[in-house]
Formats: structure tokens, C-alpha cells, sequence
């Protein structure tokens, strides 16, 4: 697996810190408004051969709620209970589309409309370390399940569910006071409705180098992803991040749709806070 070499340094950085420091609290604003830009070199859908460009900029929120929380590095969640030791809250994720003609091995089908996901988290704190010279760090289980939908923003459909485990160490002032480092993994399975809006052909959609298949439900990959995100102001962020996605052992890896074992993202942007409230929370870091 691509997240061995990683071992050696997460080992390290566990056994060389205090297992029960307590995160440091942040005095910060409620909210911040500004602007956020980004681009993401990604393929057209899981095990794609073939890659694509996609940019957006978006208004940047940040909401730091005692229930609500937006942004801040994370994405958008709705805290239900929290203690020191555990998090259930409402989780979301979203995908890009994808145009089936600028694909070769989609060519003729009907387009991949946009996703966004839904569903509970049972976050698991398994430990925080404090290091003498290096800052904090956080190890965490997240526990998670969706509801996927896809939208053509005329209309919404349900696509199934996914189930995603993630164990995920966050380090904040590694080398830098101001860089923020991130490495999870997460295996994914689904169900076979999401299987099916990937790896489906239709005896319609068939041809001589595109047989027709029914997908099945099971496991879809394995994700490792590295994410940082640099400070320069504290209205000023830079970040950039990578995912190595393992489709080795894939439920659905005869599909005439599945092409490569492994693939990989590469993606990068900025974050500009231009307005805040005068009001102020203490949060720790992270939350």
C-alpha cells in the first residue's frame, strides 16, 4: 500500500509526544467571508484512464457555531454531541461531473452529473500529542455514512450509499508555525446503486469494445490522501494536496468502464478572509 512510507514518520511523531496534551484554544471570529479559488487535475470518475482540469471559485464561509461549524479546514458539519473523547455530527462531501464526451471509454453514454453526499459521523479522538519545539498534533477514527445524490441542477436523484472509515492525523506547526499538515486513508465501499451510476453499461450503451455490464455492490477503493496548508496572514491561506486512490480488489474491476488500479489527484488554491465579526468564540484548534 502506498501509505507505508509514511509509517516511519507517523510512528515517530506519536511515540516522541505527550499522549494526553489537550488542543490549544484559539480566540477567533464567529464568522468570515472572502474569496476562495482552487483547481483540481483529477480523472473523470473512479479507476478513469483519462484526466481532466477543473477549476472553481467560490465565495469562502466560515461559520464556527457551536453546532453548525463551516470551513475552518474542514468541510461542513453539524455537531449533535461532542465530548473530549468523541464527535457525532452530519457530515457532507461533493464530487465533479464528468462529460461522457470528452470520454473515450463513455463515449455515447449519458453524462455523470454532479454529487453530494449526506449522512452521520461518529468522530473517535484516539489521541493528541504536544511536541517541544514542533506544535500539536491529532489522531482521529471518523466513522462515517451517506446518502449520495446527483444533481443536473434541474433535478436531484438518489444514487445509493457509501460507507467511509477514515483515520486521520492533523499536525499544526511541523517545521513552520505556520503550516497545518494532514494524512488519512480511507477505504470506501457502496452499495450497488452508486456502483451502478459508475460501472453500469446498458444493453443501449453497448458495442464491440464496450460490453454490457451489471455492477455490483462492495468495495470501491482504498484513498491516502496528503493535504497542507500554509498560513501567511491571518487572512491569507495557501494549501495544495494529493490522493492516491487504490481500486486494486474493487468490486466491479471487470467492468468494461474500469480501467486503472491505481490513480491519482493533485489539486491547490487559496483562501482570502475579507470580513469577520467583531463577535469571537474560543474553539480548539481544529474545531
Amino acid at each position: 500500500m502506498p501509505s507505508l512510507s509514511l509509517l516511519p514518520l507517523l510512528l515517530y511523531l506519536l511515540f516522541s509526544a505527550s499522549a494526553h496534551a489537550e488542543p490549544p484554544l484559539e480566540e477567533l471570529p464567529l464568522w468570515e467571508l472572502g474569496l476562495g479559488a482552487g483547481a483540481l487535475y483529477t480523472p473523470d470518475y473512479p479507476s478513469s484512464a483519462e484526466r481532466h482540469t477543473r477549476a472553481l471559485a467560490l465565495p469562502y464561509v466560515v461559520y464556527r457555531g457551536d453546532i453548525l461549524r463551516v470551513g475552518d479546514g474542514q468541510a461542513a458539519r453539524a455537531v449533535a454531541a461532542e465530548s473530549s473523547r468523541f464527535e457525532l455530527s452530519m457530515s457532507f462531501d461533493a464530487a465533479f461531473d464528468a462529460r461522457s464526451d470528452r470520454n473515450e471509454r463513455r463515449e455515447g453514454m449519458p453524462d455523470l452529473d454532479f454529487l453530494f453526499e449526506v449522512g452521520p459521523q461518529l468522530r473517535l479522538k484516539l489521541g493528541r500529542y504536544e511536541f517541544s519545539g514542533n506544535g500539536y498534533g491529532e489522531l482521529d477514527l471518523a466513522l462515517q455514512g451517506r446518502a449520495v445524490f446527483s444533481t443536473d441542477f434541474k433535478g436531484i436523484d438518489h444514487q445509493g450509499f457509501v460507507a467511509e472509515p477514515m483515520l486521520r492525523y492533523r499536525h499544526w506547526g511541523l517545521l513552520w508555525p505556520q503550516l497545518e499538515t494532514n494524512v488519512s486513508l480511507r477505504p470506501i465501499w457502496a452499495d450497488r446503486q452508486l456502483h451502478d451510476f459508475f460501472y453500469t453499461v446498458a444493453p443501449e450503451f453497448a458495442n464491440p469494445d464496450r460490453p454490457a455490464y451489471d455492477a455490483g455492490e462492495g468495495y470501491f477503493g482504498t484513498q491516502l490522501s496528503l493535504f497542507a496548508r500554509w498560513n501567511f496572514t491571518d487572512r491569507l491561506q495557501v494549501f495544495g494536496g494529493t490522493q492516491i486512490i487504490s481500486h486494486q480488489g474493487a468490486a466491479n474491476r471487470h467492468s468494461p468502464l474500469f480501467e486503472k488500479d491505481y490513480t491519482v489527484n493533485f489539486g491547490g488554491g487559496f483562501l482570502w478572509s475579507l470580513f469577520d465579526s467583531k463577535r469571537t468564540v474560543l474553539r480548539p484548534r481544529g474545531r
